[in-house]
């Protein structure tokens, strides 16, 4: 096992596809040397793709931050980048909404937007935070700072306790 607060891995630069993959790749294989053989391994690596897949999806320009690491005894799973206003509005209004659903009102509303013909342009509005949501609970939080050029730098976090 890692110490006990160590970053497992940390990504900063522009993530297109061919990045994306390479990321995932690598996350596999740190995640199989560093916490071993766990039963919620693949939940774990899911989480990590589906921020990775949220922030190449709505980054608007310049680089993204990610970071997957271990604070005592949880994973932390950290992605920041640029949105434009009605993203980062959007992502914000997503995560306080998760924040205060129970385990059964994440899977209703990932349902519900599962049905909804409504999606937005680059997808289902929030869909991908409920499906973070399925895996983890409402340990997800959020924040928007605007930036200079009118862009909204989004962090997203993600934490849940490791399990032996």
């Amino acid at each position: 096992m890692t110490d006990p607060n160590s970053n497992l891995i940390r990504y900063e630069g522009l993530l297109t596809s061919e990045v994306r993959v390479q990321l995932a790749d690598l996350l596999m294989a740190i995640a199989l040397t560093n916490l071993g053989s766990r039963g919620d391994l693949k939940k774990l690596f899911g989480v990590a793709v589906e921020l990775l897949d949220n922030a190449q999806r709505y980054c608007s320009a310049g680089s993204v931050s990610f970071q997957w690491r271990i604070q005592g005894s949880e994973l932390v799973i950290e992605i920041s980048n640029l949105a434009d206003k009605a993203d980062a509005d959007r992502l914000l209004a997503i995560v306080s909404s998760i924040q205060s659903m129970t385990a059964e009102q994440i899977a209703e509303a990932f349902k519900q937007q599962l049905q909804d013909p409504a999606f937005g342009e680059k997808g289902g509005a929030g869909l991908g935070m409920l499906q973070i949501a399925r895996k983890v609970g409402n340990r997800i939080t959020a924040a928007v700072s605007p930036e200079s050029d009118g862009a909204y730098r989004c962090t997203s976090q993600v934490t849940t306790q490791l399990r032996a």
